[in-house]
């Protein structure tokens, strides 16, 4: 019994030595799925990806609209300068109208410019160099919550597009397979739809648009008479205008009253003298009343 003590105590000292490496190893292979972090990262880098339009959008995304009006003595060369302006800053002119100005009305073009937006201050200047800038308006809009909203739909909607593709593959039957298309086709179609509203939006961010109207110099109105010789010297002016007029409109009038009254004078002479012929000749009276009267 004595010998069994001490050997119980060296089985006891042997049986701990073993412990502690194998205690160390579970306590250095306990943090061990640290490692399978890598769920988090996956996890954590779909949540990048589904964060990158925010990092992508970082900078504020604005549509830029202005109108400017010009006073030139050739609104045609103008619009022609302004045109170069805007292919010069990398834009393009979208549409262009002139009309040519007659009497008090001016002659005027107008265009509408597409540039980018980082080009709109300087091409603002420019067109100072192009004629008198009489008004300039500009309006900017912030759409950035719309572009982060779109581009939240649109990654929506082409996953289930993808998740709808990849169960047309798997359909049992027919019924699932029809009804699978169904969803895709409408699905397909909500992403084409939101894929042309965020191009015509991100279209709208890039290039800004300037609406440009030129006008000629307008002609000053006559001043009024400011003296009575003034006065005598318009009235009569007036009256030579007038009885001018007047004897221009009597000239074209006489040879058409000579055509009339000539058929006229015709049909006049014509019934008098119908008048005449017709009118009963005076006859002289019965002898029988002559006697009465005597008697």
């Amino acid at each position: 019994m004595r010998l069994l003590a001490p050997l119980a105590a060296v089985a006891a000292l042997l049986l701990a030595g073993c412990a502690a490496p194998l205690g160390g190893a579970s306590a250095e292979s306990a943090p061990q799925p640290a490692p399978a972090q890598p769920a988090p990262d996956v996890a954590g880098g779909d949540g990048q990806g589904a964060s990158q339009p925010s990092a992508a959008h970082a900078d504020e995304a604005v549509i830029v609209t202005g109108w400017v009006q010009l006073v030139a003595e050739a609104p045609a060369e103008a619009a022609d300068a302004a045109a170069a302006l805007a292919e010069d800053a990398g834009g393009s002119v979208s549409s262009r109208s002139e009309s040519a100005g007659s009497g008090d009305v001016p002659e005027r073009a107008e265009l509408t410019l597409r540039v980018p937006a980082d080009a709109v201050d300087a091409l603002l200047d420019d067109l100072r160099d192009v004629g008198d800038v009489r008004d300039v308006d500009v309006t900017s809009v912030d759409v950035s919550q719309e572009v982060l909203d779109l581009d939240v739909r649109v990654a929506s909607a082409r996953a289930s597009v993808d998740r709808l593709t990849a169960l047309l593959a798997t359909a049992a039957d027919t019924a699932t397979l029809l009804e699978i298309e169904g969803q895709l086709t409408t699905r397909t179609s909500e992403l084409e739809s939101l894929l042309a509203q965020q191009s015509a939006l991100a279209d709208q961010v890039a290039l800004s648009t300037i609406t440009v109207s030129i006008a000629s110099v307008a002609v000053a109105p006559e001043e009024p008479p400011a003296t009575f010789v003034d006065g005598l010297l318009t009235g009569w002016s007036a009256l030579a205008a007038t009885a001018s007029g007047a004897a221009v409109v009597a000239g074209a009038a006489l040879p058409w009253i000579v055509a009339l009254a000539i058929p006229v004078a015709v049909v006049v002479l014509v019934v008098r003298a119908r008048r005449r012929t017709s009118a009963p000749s005076p006859s002289a009276p019965p002898p029988g009343d002559d006697a009465a009267r005597l008697a």
